[in-house]
């Protein structure tokens, strides 16, 4: 297993394998390293792949602060200069979009090639209930609170919610979220939804790629917002499965994905 000590003495852990153009994927709030768990063998035949633990979750789950956006972007940029990577192809998914997005608004395009997107949208959660009748801001405070004191029935559900395919089983990344830190999280998720990120949008230059699952629990049509918004884009929507698209439909996603960064 590695670990890399990032500037405030916390211990970070990642994933590391195959060779090439770097490659760099950020996964999403309440997560780990182990969501991309059927990407990764595909792409390391391709590319140099690097998969962390964000701050607060899986095995990197001993903190004591950081619980923002800006931190974990930060440790993805200590973790890009620790490796020495460059030109990299940075992805993230979910709330690891917005963890690229804090890194571009933090340190532009430093060591970086290219962004993929995954099911993110940009809007501040009053724009998203307007949208889609989503969650309001009392309900995102009850769930805050209830990963403090309900933790692991509160990660089954969020987890479980993530797929389409209610069938599949999911039992490994269940308990691979339950290493996560309770409180860590609880300040993060608030940190998270609080954020609008419509401005920074259209000032990534770097070529991007948006995935979209229209089946998911976020409005499809406020993620494609993004691709309209970016000043270079592909966008890539997935009709029959919904947030964790690369992993319902993993052939296609790795695909698209390989034939973007090699072009």
């Amino acid at each position: 297993m590695s670990y890399f000590t990032a500037n405030d003495g916390t211990k970070l852990f990642y994933q590391e394998t195959g060779t090439g153009p770097d490659l760099v994927l950020v996964h999403g709030f309440g997560c780990t390293s182990q969501y991309f768990q059927k990407n990764v063998p595909v792409l390391s035949q391709h590319f140099h792949v690097v998969v962390p633990d964000l701050r607060g979750h899986g095995k990197s789950n001993i903190v004591k602060s950081g619980a923002r956006l800006s931190r974990l972007a930060a440790d993805v940029h200590e973790l890009i200069q620790y490796l020495d990577l460059h030109n990299v192809t940075l992805l993230g998914w979910s709330m690891g979009v917005s963890v690229t997005w804090s890194y571009w608004d933090l340190f532009h395009g430093d060591r970086l090639a290219k962004f993929v997107f995954v099911d993110e949208p940009a809007a501040d959660l009053e724009t998203e209930t307007q949208h889609t009748g989503g969650p309001t801001y009392n309900e995102m405070m009850q769930f805050s609170n209830a990963l403090i004191t309900d933790f692991k029935p509160q990660m089954d559900q969020f987890v479980s919610r993530l797929m389409t395919d209610k069938n599949l089983d999911v039992s490994d990344l269940i308990t691979d979220s339950q290493q996560s830190n309770p409180e860590f999280l609880s300040a993060l998720f608030i940190n998270n939804v609080m954020n609008d990120w419509s401005d920074t949008i259209p000032t990534i230059t770097l070529p991007s790629l948006v995935f979209c699952g229209k089946k998911s629990f976020l409005s499809w049509r406020l993620v494609k917002q993004v691709a309209d918004t970016l000043p270079d884009s592909q966008f890539e929507l997935f009709e029959n499965v919904g947030h964790m698209l690369f992993y319902e439909e993993e052939a296609r996603f790795d695909q698209t994905l390989i034939t973007f960064v090699e072009k």
